[in-house]
C-alpha cells in the first residue's frame, strides 16, 4: 500500500509527499530494527539470568558438599590421631575394639567432584559471553578450573590399602554394617558400635597394627595430607560463597 502511494506521488511529481513517504519508510525500518534488537537483548538477558540462577544453585550444592567433606575429614583426622598415639593393646576388649575402629576409620576418604554441569554447558555451547559481568565471568572460570584439581584432594592413600589388608574381612564387614553410615552421595558418618567379635582376634589385630612402623608412617603421611586437604577445601568453599554473592548482586541488577 505504501509502495503504491509512493508510485502515485512520483507520477504526480509531488516531491514533498514523496519525501514524507521516504521518511516514513526510514523511520519504520529504524523502529523495526530497534524492536528486533530490543527483543534479542531481552532474550539474551533472560538466558543469562537462567544460567546464573542455575550456576548459583550448583554452587549451593558445592558448598553443602564442602561442609560435609570438612566435617567428615575432621572425624577421620581424630581417628588417625588416636591410632598414631597407640602403642599396643589396651588390655580391654571394648577399648581394643574402639582402637581397631580408629585405625579403620582413619583410612576413610571423602569428597566428590564439583557440580559443573551448567558451567560446562555454557562454555561448550560457546555462550560464555552471555555473562556480561567480566569479573564474574573470570571468577567462575578460575573457580571451575582450580576447584578439585589439587593432588591433596585426589588419589587413594597407601595407608588405606595396608590397614585394610591387616584387618580380617569378617571384622571389616561388621564395621561397614554397624559402625558406618552414608547416603550414597556426599554424606558419611561414623556410628558408635559395640564389639561383636572375638576379643582375642581384636587384640591380635590391634597389636599387629600398632607394632607396624610401615603402617605408622603411612598413617602419619595420610593425616598430613588430610590437614592440607582441609585447608584447600575451606579456600574452595570461600570462593564458592564469593561467586554466589557476586551472582546474587548481578541478578539483583538485572531483575
Amino acid at each position: 500500500m505504501l509502495l503504491r502511494r509512493i508510485t502515485e506521488h512520483i507520477k504526480a511529481q509531488n516531491w514533498f509527499a514523496v519525501g514524507i513517504d521516504f521518511i516514513i519508510v526510514v523511520v519504520g525500518v529504524f523502529i523495526g530494527i530497534q524492536v528486533a534488537n530490543w527483543n534479542d537483548s531481552r532474550a539474551m538477558n533472560a538466558r543469562e539470568i537462567g544460567y546464573l540462577e542455575r550456576i548459583q544453585n550448583d554452587l549451593g550444592v558445592d558448598i553443602q558438599n564442602y561442609d560435609y567433606d570438612l566435617t567428615f575429614r575432621q572425624t577421620v583426622e581424630e581417628a588417625g590421631e588416636i591410632a598414631l598415639s597407640a602403642k599396643g593393646s589396651l588390655g580391654n576388649a571394648k577399648e581394643d575394639w574402639h582402637l581397631l575402629r580408629a585405625f579403620f576409620n582413619a583410612s576413610q576418604m571423602s569428597g566428590r567432584p564439583n557440580i559443573d554441569t551448567t558451567y560446562a554447558e555454557l562454555t561448550s555451547s560457546g555462550e560464555i559471553a552471555l555473562i556480561t559481568n567480566v569479573d564474574l565471568r573470570e571468577g567462575l572460570a578460575r573457580y571451575y578450573t582450580v576447584a578439585g584439581t589439587n593432588p591433596a584432594l585426589q588419589g587413594q592413600p597407601t595407608y588405606r590399602e595396608t590397614v585394610r589388608g591387616m584387618i580380617p574381612a569378617d571384622i571389616q564387614r561388621i564395621l561397614w554394617r554397624d559402625c558406618y553410615r552414608a547416603d550414597g552421595d556426599a554424606f558419611q558418618e561414623f556410628i558408635a558400635c559395640e564389639p561383636s567379635v572375638d576379643a582375642d582376634i581384636v587384640r591380635h589385630t590391634v597389636e599387629r597394627m600398632t607394632s607396624s612402623q610401615r603402617l605408622h608412617d603411612e598413617l602419619n603421611f595420610w593425616m598430613s595430607t588430610q590437614h592440607v586437604a582441609a585447608i584447600i577445601l575451606k579456600s574452595h568453599r570461600n570462593e564458592a560463597e564469593r561467586m554466589r554473592s557476586m551472582i546474587s548482586a548481578e541478578l539483583n541488577n538485572k531483575n
